[in-house]
């Protein structure tokens, strides 16, 4: 008994290739929301939401935030959080960059 692997099928469909879609492109102007919170451990992060666009952008945004705040951080589901209290650095540079932000939360 041949295995169902062994044998060759032909076809005669065309195959239509499925586009690939693109992420639409980040507006210039964000509405941004600034909080900050307690995680585990009791430490305190800053964390960014709202910002609608492509991952690569906000890859780009977490990194320039990081390196004006001179802190770590980290990008996770679509927000960006930032080590330590940064709230007023976060939303200075934000405004300065010509996003609407608000401050969220406590």
């Amino acid at each position: 008994m041949k295995r169902e692997v062994d044998r060759i099928v032909f076809s005669t469909r065309q195959f239509q290739q499925t586009e690939v879609e693109e992420e639409p492109p980040t507006p210039e102007r964000q509405n941004l929301r600034v909080q900050r919170r307690r995680i585990a451990g009791g430490k305190e992060v800053t964390e960014i939401t709202g910002f609608v666009g492509r991952a690569a952008d906000l890859e780009v945004l977490a990194k320039r935030l990081r390196q004006a705040c001179a802190t770590g951080g980290s990008v996770a589901d679509k927000k960006i959080l930032l080590q330590g209290n940064q709230v007023e650095k976060v939303i200075a540079f934000l405004q300065k960059e010509g996003h609407i932000v608000k401050r969220s939360g406590g």
